[in-house]
């Protein structure tokens, strides 16, 4: 037992003995000292409607606000379906369902208002935590009688979710130290908490917490069952709500990952060798870039991994320590499965199955977020388009006589830019990559095949200080679609090179697409 459990376990007995009535603390209303670093002080735009609605249905402001926070981080959100047999969540409070049609009659607005009006959604969970509380006859001046009010709000029928649930919501109140609000849930009738559900984390994401969902299967045995893409979703709920719908076998859904909203957790679900069921397409591949044509008809779940991240497509952004902890994971999850860094193998849901879907949604960063998976992974990538760049560590510099296209499959970022070989040529394609500090690099390049390629391609290799470290010619009619290495350098500090040349017999094309460097 560590120290920091150790010390959770003394404090929840220490609890048991104290507390008035039942076994076990529930989470808190009333405001401490506790709560001065807590989201429930922060000012919110929805403060007035908070404590409006509380004081209208006799429901604590501040229980109001922390299960906001809970649920959305405050943010006006129109749900989308993600999961099947799950109804959107709408608004600050993420009412769905019977819930929002239930507290939109209590507080005698409409469903649609208490779908899209801020007050009228607070209003309306207000009013269905006054309902919850007349229904279990609570005496609602005692804090830890809103507890079971707290469970049902949150719609989870896993006793362990509902506990984490509670332990989060007081956590926005302020009511934990942050070490013991990560600990293992307390029992629902006993105050000794259970072990972690897994122990030395989670089988192919050590730092993860291993909660195993029954919903999945084997992948396919013949080529299409090798792990290929990873795939990004959002979650449509907080993330309580997420893994613990997902671990339900009712549910009939699942993913490999979950990853909260701070991510200071993230939950694997199912082994990566596994099949979950997190996306209900087979693959097109027109929809990505006319990437790997030959799955074309093969269920999407046989060969991708999927990652939950606790949030809402319409949410306006994304915490960025979520995306770090997200991009690390995925570094993780393409580096131990062989999956390309690149955009046709990190996609989002909506993106392979945009009839129905459109998560992670339009404000997920996708450049930003794929180059620190790259960076994550000791890899920086040159494309030839700039919106696919990092400035601060590539550029690339291609003459407009190169002619842009992407009528051949499987380039990298946009498209590729290519210029038919000349005897006298003089324009050439410039790569350039930044380093802070002198380094040794590995260095590949990357293009489209094609019969009219030219056969001896020149790469020249540059240093910042302009010296030629090598000059290496590849056959650029074959090996498309992949990266090729060129060789491995010792480069100085600042912005190296690699330009393609034009120059050769006449008759062939180059190819200039993308140059990775690679620690």
């Amino acid at each position: 037992m560590t120290a920091w459990l150790r010390a959770a376990f003394i404090v929840l007995v220490a609890a048991c003995r104290e507390a008035p009535v039942g076994p076990c603390p529930s989470p808190r209303v009333a405001g401490s000292a506790a709560e001065q670093a807590a989201p429930v002080v922060r000012r919110s735009p929805f403060d007035s409607a908070f404590a409006s609605a509380g004081a209208e249905f006799h429901v604590p402001p501040t229980l109001l606000k922390a299960i906001g926070w809970v649920e959305t981080r405050w943010e006006m959100v129109q749900g989308a379906e993600e999961f099947a047999g799950r109804a959107p969540a709408f608004g600050v409070m993420a009412l769905r369902g019977a819930a929002l049609e239930r507290g939109a009659a209590r507080a005698g607005v409409t469903p649609e208002a208490a779908r899209r009006d801020p007050l009228a959604n607070i209003r309306a969970a207000a009013a269905l935590l006054d309902a919850f509380a007349d229904e279990a006859a609570i005496d609602r001046s005692r804090n830890e009688q809103w507890s079971g009010v707290i469970a049902r709000y949150s719609e989870i029928e896993r006793p362990d979710g509902r506990a984490a649930y509670g332990r989060e919501v007081d956590r926005a109140l302020g009511g934990l130290p942050p070490q013991l609000a990560r600990a293992p849930a307390p029992a629902p009738t006993a105050c000794l908490p259970p072990p972690p559900p897994g122990s030395g984390g989670a089988p192919d994401y050590p730092p993860g917490v291993w909660r195993a969902s029954p919903n999945f299967n084997a992948r396919p045995s013949d080529s299409t069952g090798r792990v290929h893409v990873l795939i990004i979703h959002t979650c449509e709920s907080n993330y309580t709500g997420c893994w613990s719908w997902l671990v339900n076998p009712a549910s009939q859904a699942s993913v490999h990952y979950v990853v909260s909203e701070d991510g200071n957790e993230i939950s694997q679900l199912v082994h990566e060798s596994d099949r979950a069921w997190h996306i209900a397409a087979t693959y097109d591949c027109t929809l990505n870039r006319r990437h790997d044509c030959w799955l074309n008809g093969v269920q999407s779940n046989d060969f991708t991994v999927g990652i939950e991240h606790a949030g809402f497509a319409s949410q306006g952004s994304f915490p960025a320590s979520q995306l770090e902890a997200s991009a690390t994971l995925a570094c993780d999850v393409t580096r131990d499965r062989g999956i390309p860094r690149d955009w046709q193998h990190i996609v989002g849901h909506g993106q392979l199955q945009p009839a129905t879907r459109t998560d992670p949604g339009p404000n997920w960063p996708w450049i930003a977020y794929v180059h620190r998976v790259q960076a994550l992974c000791g890899e920086t990538v040159v494309d030839d388009s700039a919106p696919f760049n990092d400035p601060a560590l590539a550029a690339a510099a291609v003459p407009a006589a190169w002619t842009a296209s992407d009528t051949t499959p499987d380039y990298y970022g946009g498209g590729y830019r290519w210029a038919s070989t000349q005897p006298d040529a003089t324009d050439v394609a410039a790569f350039s990559f930044r380093l802070a500090a002198p380094a040794s690099r590995a260095v590949d390049a990357r293009w489209t095949s094609g019969t009219n390629r030219s056969p001896h391609a020149a790469y020249a290799v540059i240093s910042s200080a302009g010296d030629t470290l090598a000059l290496v010619r590849v056959d650029q009619t074959t090996g498309g679609g992949r990266w090729r290495a060129l060789g491995t350098w010792a480069f100085p500090a600042g912005w190296n090179r690699v330009v393609l040349l034009r120059r050769g017999t006449a008759g062939s094309v180059v190819v200039a697409d993308a140059v990775r460097v690679r620690e």
